[in-house]
């Protein structure tokens, strides 16, 4: 249209998304440091405390609707199982740890057993089942 003022073209396009998408992993390693390191038993602490059960429900109800997206389609989205591999041996590791620093006991550590198998069942998925060709 006449004055339209075009910001990205269609070969400018890749560029923006891979900056996006980066700009987006900066931001969430950022809050990730805050949240481990900055954030002290102050009232922001308590602040957190009170609404992180919800954020970590939205968080395992976003991967298990990835894992429902994978098992519509084994061929493709296979980052995600890989992204998933990751967060749940981590999962475990946290845990693990824990129970080792005495802050948690065994009962506490054994649903992240759960974790643990489906990190190796996704490993295995990766390393027989083949991603379709794009």
């Amino acid at each position: 249209m006449p004055g339209e003022v075009t910001i990205f073209t269609a070969a400018s396009r890749p560029k923006y998304y891979r900056l996006m998408f980066l700009a987006a992993a900066l931001w969430k390693a950022l809050a990730a440091a805050a949240v481990l390191f900055l954030i002290s038993k102050g009232n922001l602490r308590t602040a957190l405390d009170a609404i992180s059960q919800e954020l970590l429900a939205l968080c395992l109800a976003t991967f298990g609707l990835g894992y429902y997206w994978v098992s519509r389609d084994l061929s493709k989205n296979h980052d995600l199982v890989r992204l998933g591999a990751i967060g749940k041996l981590l999962v475990f590791v946290v845990f693990f740890g824990h129970l080792i620093l005495g802050n948690i006991t065994l009962r506490l550590v054994l649903p992240s057993l759960v974790d643990l198998l489906f990190a190796i069942l996704f490993l295995e998925f990766l390393a027989c089942f083949k991603r379709k060709p794009q």
